[in-house]
């Protein structure tokens, strides 16, 4: 069976996640995004994928759909779908948007196979992690098909749902968290005199070979920072400073509020 892939939302996932997609194999022409902002199509177009400004082109003409916008932008989506008296069809409905659960989106696509996920950003250099859990409705082969789609968009995980939020508040958010870290660190570096670009290098470097070493050894992360850590030395200066400024409590505290918030956006949906 030929499959026509729509995008409702043309945002950073949307890209990513589209962008990944391309890479597994399929061909741009295949797939239909819309957004009412025709400047976020333009990237779309470069790459030869098909754009519309019209949500229900795609609810209408597609048999898998990602659905992108923001939390807070699906109620307008689901009016929308009211206002064209649009009735839920045979097709495979997979969700980005945080908090939204399974049941809701059930609930709005009665007719429909869903699957809620949260990629992450990434996914655009076949690096990410894919989170997913499938509703009552979908099926195995559902379930493959989604593998299928997003297989060069990086790790795919299947997760109980009422983990997704913690999951999300880890992956969904930790590029942002580690963007944050790789830019401090540059600071640190330029105000001790390296150039801006070295630094950034340097730092962005470290965090993809710390996390490859930890993937491929499979050891403890506080095993691998031991290793590093010789008594006097460097190393433990450093790590008594991020302790005094609450590090580890501060990443403990983002992932914690994530989760509560992503849980919270489901109350966009009611």
């Amino acid at each position: 069976m030929e499959h026509n892939i729509g995008f409702v939302g043309g945002g950073e996932m949307a890209y990513a996640v589209a962008m990944g997609i391309l890479k597994g194999g399929v061909k741009a022409p295949s797939i239909l995004v819309s957004n009412p902002s025709a400047e976020k199509l333009v990237r779309f177009q470069n790459k030869e994928i098909k754009t519309t400004s019209n949500n229900m082109e795609v609810l209408q003409t597609c048999n898998i759909i990602f659905l992108c916008v923001k939390p807070q932008i699906f109620p307008n989506v689901v009016k929308e779908m009211d206002d064209h008296e649009f009735k839920s069809q045979d097709q495979l409905i997979i969700s980005v948007i945080a908090g939204l659960t399974n049941a809701k989106l059930e609930a709005v696509f009665p007719n429909s196979r869903v699957i809620r996920t949260m990629p992450n950003t990434p996914c655009l250099v076949q690096s990410g992690v894919f989170l997913y859990c499938g509703g009552k409705s979908a099926t195995e082969d559902d379930i493959k098909l989604l593998l299928q789609l997003i297989s060069s968009c990086g790790e795919c995980l299947s997760l109980a749902e009422h983990l997704i939020d913690a999951g999300q508040a880890i992956s969904g958010c930790g590029p942002a968290y580690m963007f944050t870290a790789m830019d401090a660190l540059a600071d640190g570096g330029v105000k001790m005199g390296l150039p801006r670009a070295l630094a950034i290098k340097l730092a962005a470097k470290t965090l993809v070979g710390a996390g490859k070493m930890h993937l491929e050894t499979g050891l403890h992360p506080g095993v691998l920072k031991d290793a590093v850590t010789s008594p006097g030395g460097v190393t433990i200066c450093a790590l008594h400073e991020l302790d005094k400024a609450g590090f580890r409590a501060a990443l403990i505290g983002a992932v914690c509020s994530a989760t509560t918030r992503s849980k919270e956006m489901a109350n966009f949906n009611k």
